[in-house]
């Protein structure tokens, strides 16, 4: 056991392995409340005990984990048609931002993810107010830009939320749609990482199988507050968790 311990030590420091258990604790009891919102909680917390890379890799291999669970019933349900029209936007965004993850210099990327995320904050709190219908040709700026963010950081969900959400008005087909949607940028992001050699890196299998039982808790936890907490206060705890975690990412990028 020691011998484990030292080696795991080695690769991540326990304190590094301790704080980020806990950030994807939080980051999936998030995701089992709202049903979303899991790499936009975790990625600002996670860069700053991982390399960006490895934080997002990590990230990848437990969505697609998530995904294939939560939509394999949830198929049928899909609108297939705003699929096809967001879905090859998103692969051109897709491509721009796995190129940037590769070669850009980080601590500007720090500081567009806190940026984007306090945008968004600003959008679901003071300009969101009233019920909007979206246009179709929204489905471009918001695939570019939400394919970039995915890949890059995991976080483009948001995104894909508000077209969504201004275009199909039934819940279940919404979040079905969006389950679908967030699955396939798993898989294009998965192929995407393979092809860059992003996720050749044997040290980031091993950090995820250490981190995952603390994503597992976190899930079933918030699935089984899903019932107990109402959405508004679900509503205002999420957003002052990525208010903290936007404004982290900032002061990294500084």
């Amino acid at each position: 056991m020691n011998e484990f311990l030292i080696y795991v030590s080695s690769i991540i420091p326990l304190s590094h392995i301790a704080f980020a258990s806990f950030t994807l604790l939080i980051a999936y009891s998030v995701f089992g409340l709202t049903g979303f919102g899991s790499s936009i909680t975790a990625i600002p917390f996670l860069i700053l005990v991982l390399p960006l890379h490895t934080a997002v890799s990590v990230m990848l291999l437990f969505d697609l984990v998530v995904c294939t669970v939560l939509n394999s019933r949830e198929w049928r349900h899909i609108n297939k048609i705003e699929l096809k029209r967001i879905l090859p936007y998103l692969l051109v965004g897709s491509i721009i931002g796995v190129a940037l993850l590769v070669q850009a210099p980080k601590k500007p990327l720090f500081f567009l993810l806190g940026t984007f995320i306090l945008l968004m904050f600003v959008w679901s709190n003071f300009i969101n107010k009233k019920a909007y219908k979206m246009s179709p040709r929204m489905a471009v700026p918001l695939g570019l830009i939400g394919g970039m963010f995915t890949t890059l950081f995991g976080t483009g969900g948001p995104l894909y939320t508000i077209y969504l959400s201004g275009r199909i008005d039934d819940k279940k087909i919404l979040r079905s749609t969006l389950g679908t949607l967030i699955g396939a940028t798993a898989l294009t992001r998965l192929c995407m990482f393979l092809i860059t050699g992003l996720l050749l890196d044997p040290h980031i299998y091993i950090i995820a199988v250490i981190l995952f039982p603390s994503a597992l808790v976190g899930f079933f936890l918030g699935s089984h507050m899903h019932e107990k907490v109402s959405s508004r206060t679900a509503k205002k705890l999420v957003w002052a968790i990525l208010l903290l975690g936007g404004i982290s990412a900032i002061v990294k990028g500084l």
